[in-house]
């Protein structure tokens, strides 16, 4: 049976992901991180039956706004949560507030294995 992943579950994976690569701190351009994490959604779409999971969220970028409103609004929930603190309104820069043991808690309850995700920080996230 598939179990259901919230976009909650697939930022805090990510970021756990960084934080535990003592990645903290990133400055990114307009809507880069947008960008960044449709990729990552879309290959969590293309692995989602072997990785018996189904996203209830989807994080394609607006074309007319060059945003995706899930993430942003992910993001603020993140941030509520401590896991990340935004340093301007416009998401350019951001800090990740996680420390190791809470990273690693994360990572225990999201319905993803470590591996997946670190793949997908590798290949999407690596050059920030």
């Amino acid at each position: 049976m598939l179990q259901i992943l919230t976009s909650d579950q697939f930022v805090a994976g990510v970021i756990s992901v960084l934080a535990l690569q003592n990645r903290r701190n990133f400055v990114l351009t307009d809507t880069e991180l947008d960008e960044r994490f449709q990729r990552a959604f879309e290959d969590l779409v293309t692995h989602e039956q072997d990785l018996e999971v189904t996203p209830n969220f989807t994080f394609y970028v607006d074309k007319f706004h060059g945003d995706s409103v899930c993430l942003r609004d992910t993001l603020l929930a993140a941030k509520e949560k401590e896991l990340i603190a935004l340093n301007n309104p416009t998401f350019r820069t951001f800090e990740i507030k996680l420390d190791q043991p809470r990273a690693e808690r994360y990572l225990g309850k999201i319905p993803l294995p470590r591996a997946f995700l670190e793949k997908i920080v590798e290949k999407h996230f690596a050059d920030l």
